[in-house]
């Protein structure tokens, strides 16, 4: 779901209202039932926790706000002292999300998101076919966003799709042409997958980390993550693109005459003499580096080599992100005036707020692995039979990401399940970390409403998807990608990091 926004429709508003009133009694009423018979610390947690639920889930309050009351209750309550619930917002993942932030600030600043994507519209195997440029603005989408956020993905590609539509096609004056509703969709879906690819893609995956490094002492690094991430990324961007052949594309002919989809000018970014731009990939390709070397290094020389355990020592992610995020500000573009690669006022605008999401979030799935909430789901959840193998608890994990993804925030969803996940693959005796990683990269694939997450609601807004197309399509492709998930996720174990 959307990560928060300005009220939209009289529902929306309507539902915000039912949140913000009603979260308050229903919280007292699960701290007088009392569920589970907890002690004092947990009972109070899972009052914070049931409010913050129907907050999350109605959007009463902007996400960061909710996540912020959530944890000023930790405190006020005494579910555990303040340096403890504070702690995890000074968590390496949040300076991690901060540093990629100002990297992707600048790749955009500079105009590199219109070269790339100018680039690869402009190969002539994606100008021959509906099915052609299907796929090039799939690939296209999916490749931005894994660098930058999928919903900046879709603002941008999307007025070229609907350009690239209007000039092949005329502008249609009856109901939305199934190829038009298919090529926004996919524009739409290849943001929110291709986030899949890196560990910086998309929040979900930030937070699953943090949590898994948290609650199951394992850490996932920038490069173990692209072992799976981008081969389970490639191959939903293909399932997309099959789904849109099913549902949309049948029995259409060749596209109108042209060669190359217009992208808007960068407005003087992202040209190859561009300091700025240069400095920009210069910036990109050195964290890249760094964040590999370690594990280049240990693949060569041992993981126990003095140079591994030093580069690992002394470049972990959160710091490498920092570094070259903090680089943009002492790097040079136009120096007659002064300016840099990024100044304070491009800093001032990026999504601040997500940082203080991420905060509370980790903040909550840590005190309900330390006051025994989540074991407390976990035993539930193995009882009730849901967990009786590691396919099977696997396949719950993907589903309930899946499912509560559409319904939620992809942050909140993953806060909310991945402890729960690791709680009840702790229970039955399983590894967590493969379960986890499911959960949480389900909750990036929010495809079926035009709430469930921003690129969606931005390419609903053309006008060109009507409701029951994207709905349609979407529950096919949640169902295909469950599939698709378990049956990647399973195959690639031995390739995802393991609990000790």
């Amino acid at each position: 779901m959307a990560e928060g926004g300005e009220p939209g429709s009289g529902f929306e508003r309507q539902l915000r209202t039912i949140g913000l009133l009603a979260g308050p009694p229903l919280a007292l009423l699960v701290y007088l039932l009392n569920p589970g018979g907890h002690p004092p610390e947990a009972r109070r947690l899972l009052a914070v926790i049931t409010l913050t639920i129907a907050w999350w889930m109605t959007e009463a309050l902007p996400l960061p706000a909710t996540a912020l009351v959530s944890t000023a209750l930790a405190i006020a309550l005494g579910v555990a002292p303040i340096r403890q619930v504070l702690a995890p917002y000074a968590d390496p993942v949040i300076y991690l999300f901060l540093g990629s932030f100002l990297l992707g600030e600048a790749f955009r600043k500079h105009g590199l998101d219109l070269r790339v994507a100018r680039r690869l519209l402009s190969v002539r195997l994606f100008a021959r076919s509906p099915q052609g440029l299907l796929a090039g603005f799939g690939v296209t989408s999916a490749t931005i966003s894994s660098a930058l956020s999928n919903t900046a993905t879709a603002a941008l590609l999307t007025p070229v799709a609907v350009g690239a539509l209007d000039a092949r096609g005329g502008k249609s004056t009856g109901p939305p042409r199934r190829f038009d509703s298919a090529l926004l969709l996919m524009v739409a879906y290849g943001a929110s997958i291709g986030g899949l690819a890196t560990i910086i893609g998309t929040p979900p995956n930030l937070i699953t980390a943090g949590l898994v490094e948290r609650l199951a002492g394992v850490r996932v690094t920038f490069t173990a993550w692209l072992l799976f991430g981008i081969p389970l990324s490639v191959t939903l961007v293909v399932v997309a693109l099959a789904v849109m052949r099913v549902t949309l594309m049948r029995g259409l002919g060749p596209l109108a005459a042209g060669d190359a989809v217009a992208v808007p000018d960068a407005g003087g970014g992202g040209r190859t003499g561009d300091s700025g731009a240069r400095w920009t990939i210069a910036a990109i390709a050195l964290a890249f580096v760094l964040w590999t070397a370690p594990a280049v290094t240990g693949g060569l020389l041992g993981r126990d080599h003095p140079l591994a355990r030093g580069l690992d020592r002394h470049f972990p992610e959160a710091g490498v992100a920092l570094f070259c995020g903090a680089l943009l500000f002492v790097l040079p573009w136009r120096w007659r005036e002064r300016k840099f690669v990024l100044g304070w006022e491009d800093a001032e605008g990026i999504n601040w707020g997500v940082l203080m999401l991420f905060g509370g979030g980790l903040t909550l799935g840590t005190l309900a692995e330390t006051t025994g909430l989540a074991k407390w789901v976990g035993e539930g959840v193995v009882r009730s039979g849901l967990a009786s193998s590691p396919g099977g608890l696997l396949f719950v994990a993907i589903g309930a990401g899946l499912a509560v993804t559409e319904v939620a925030s992809n942050t909140a969803a993953a806060t909310l399940l991945v402890p729960i996940v690791i709680a009840a693959a702790r229970e039955a005796g399983f590894d967590p970390i493969a379960p986890a990683l499911g959960a949480g990269i389900a909750c990036s694939c929010a495809f079926v409403f035009p709430v469930s997450t921003p690129p969606n609601a931005i390419v609903f807004g053309t006008g060109r998807v009507p409701l029951t197309r994207m709905i349609r399509t979407g529950i096919l492709l949640d169902l295909v990608s469950l599939v698709v998930l378990w049956g990647g996720i399973q195959l690639l174990r031995p390739l995802l990091p393991h609990a000790g």
